[in-house]
């Protein structure tokens, strides 16, 4: 371990450690809507549709056009860039007002170039706060490239080019935000899977890290049509408990959202007409335990719970061909009691445990077993290869880099200074 840093005893600290150190990253300082009405809209969508497993019928009835904007070969890869309107905008163009490139789902692909065996392919999705394909690209596509396996690097709504102009780098205005994020994400890959299969690709997974992981478990409940694999990396059930206990709890904008909670009478409408305002009040509620004393960690709870939690939307198609990775100590993701444990809503799928670690630590120390899994679930025999990436360094150097970035960003950002890409 290097001489110039030590690491917390507790390694779930780590993950605090971090969290502090963004100190400029405010989530959801605006509202818990962009109008109150959109919770709405996107309740009775989640309960017609992804529910039930339905959003491919949704895709097929008007399939976006697909269009590849950068096409070419380099150092024997095939490198493609494109776009399609998300097909969340056919429900509702109020979810994407904050602009027009919101919609956008833009996206990059790594293809084994001509004459060169293709291995399949993974959808990788964003976590919180990943803005650029540079760490998917490092951590995941370089090293599952060089066994001939194919990626496509998914942009999250309200990310990089899908961000709104009037938003602070990835950190999301409005709690509604995150559930047109899913909505979206979960539409975008059922087109994106059903895409990829027309160019040739087979076997086909979608991964993803914290954030992104859960992503790709909500989309892959949707994907009925064919086995689609599944691997979420440091993520579980439900993002409940991840913003009321967990480290990003520390970053939300309590104090606006309580505000607004005991004055926007349009927003109580809506809770009462869900159901919503019921829960909060209900002694006998998980979020009224947890939360006795605050009535927006209980609504925020309660959200999470209507729209991330696994247990309301239908089992995979195919659980033998899903790998979850989770760490032990993880502050970042806590597992609660309250929530339903995933080998309970789906039998038969393999879970592995990082054993004294936390969130930040599993992410920087475990990315040839992250690619293990991922090959695993697709059924590829052959052991991760032995290539190096940054990935590869000792993680306590990893960790010093990395906090050293986020105070330099942090820096720059005080002085108005625009970061430069490679700090990015």
């Amino acid at each position: 371990m290097s001489a110039s840093l030590s690491l917390p005893s507790n390694r779930s600290q780590l993950d605090i450690l971090f969290r502090q150190t963004l100190i400029f990253s405010k989530m959801f300082k605006k509202s818990w809507a962009s109008s109150p009405e959109i919770l709405k809209i996107l309740y009775q969508h989640s309960c017609d549709y992804a529910f039930n497993g339905r959003a491919l019928e949704l895709v097929e009835r008007n399939l976006p056009k697909m269009f590849i904007e950068n096409d070419q070969v380099r150092n024997g890869i095939q490198i493609q860039q494109g776009w399609f309107i998300s097909p969340m905008n056919d429900i509702s163009s109020r979810f994407f007002e904050s602009g027009q490139n919101v919609s956008r789902a833009f996206w990059r692909g790594y293809f084994p170039g001509p004459n060169r065996k293709r291995n399949g392919l993974i959808i990788h999705l964003a976590p919180t706060g990943d803005d650029t394909y540079w760490r998917r690209y490092n951590g995941f596509v370089k090293p599952l490239l060089a066994l001939g396996v194919s990626s496509i690097l998914l942009q999250n709504p309200f990310y990089g080019e899908r961000k709104p102009s009037n938003q602070f780098r990835s950190s999301l205005l409005n709690v509604s935000d995150l559930f047109v994020m899913g909505g979206s994400l979960i539409l975008e890959c059922c087109f994106l899977t059903r895409w990829a299969r027309e160019q040739g690709f087979s076997p086909i997974g979608i991964s993803g890290v914290s954030m992104g992981g859960h992503m790709a478990s909500l989309a892959v409940t949707n994907i009925r049509d064919k086995p689609v694999s599944l691997i979420p990396l440091l993520s579980w059930t439900s993002a409940s408990p991840v913003f009321t206990q967990g480290a990003l709890a520390e970053a939300i904008g309590w104090k606006e959202l309580s505000d607004e909670l005991e004055t926007n009478k349009e927003l109580e409408k809506v809770l009462c007409d869900c159901g919503w305002l019921t829960m909060m009040e209900d002694q006998t509620h998980p979020a009224y335990k947890l939360f006795p004393k605050s009535r927006a960690h209980r609504l925020m709870w309660i959200l999470m719970d209507a729209f991330t939690n696994l247990a309301n939307y239908p089992a995979p198609v195919n659980t033998d061909s899903i790998r979850v990775v989770v760490a032990e100590d993880d502050a970042y993701v806590p597992r609660s009691s309250y929530i339903p444990d995933i080998s309970d809503l789906w039998p038969g799928v393999s879970v592995s445990c990082i054993p004294g670690t936390g969130h930040v630590g599993a992410y920087l120390g475990s990315h040839k077993l992250f690619q293990e899994k991922i090959l695993e679930a697709i059924g590829y025999s052959v052991p991760a290869p032995e290539t190096t990436t940054l990935m590869d360094i000792p993680l306590s150097h990893q960790i010093s880099f990395a906090l050293a970035r986020l105070r330099v960003r942090n820096a720059m950002e005080r002085s108005n200074e625009k970061p430069r890409r490679g700090l990015i």
